[in-house]
């Protein structure tokens, strides 16, 4: 049986966010982590993967056509710029929200 986390495509910081949000989110509702309190620890990793989320909303995939010329044969350019989204927008304030919770209630 080939391992499940190996066919994760990651290509992207924000994407890599998401996943370390969410394992982190399941140690810690698992209590592997014993050494850190489970609220906030629970709290910045969902911050985390919601922030990842809004992120990878606010990087859609565009795609444009170089035309041709006598120097470059043209072709097809792809990217991932940022364009911000509302619900993009949403889920970063809600991921840095519970992060700033989550540190908050770490420290106090």
């Amino acid at each position: 049986m080939e391992n499940p986390i190996s066919k994760l495509a990651l290509e992207h910081w924000y994407q890599v966010l998401m996943a370390a949000g969410l394992f982190l989110f399941l140690l810690s509702g698992a209590g592997l982590l014993e050494e850190f309190p489970t609220l906030p620890t629970a709290a910045i990793a969902l911050g985390v993967f919601f922030f990842g989320m809004g992120e990878w909303i606010n990087h859609p995939i565009q795609t444009g056509l170089i035309p041709a010329t006598a120097r470059f044969p043209g072709g097809v350019i792809t990217s991932h710029p940022r364009k911000a989204r509302p619900a993009g927008i949403f889920f970063d304030v809600l991921g840095l929200s519970l992060i700033v919770f989550g540190l908050y209630k770490l420290i106090v």
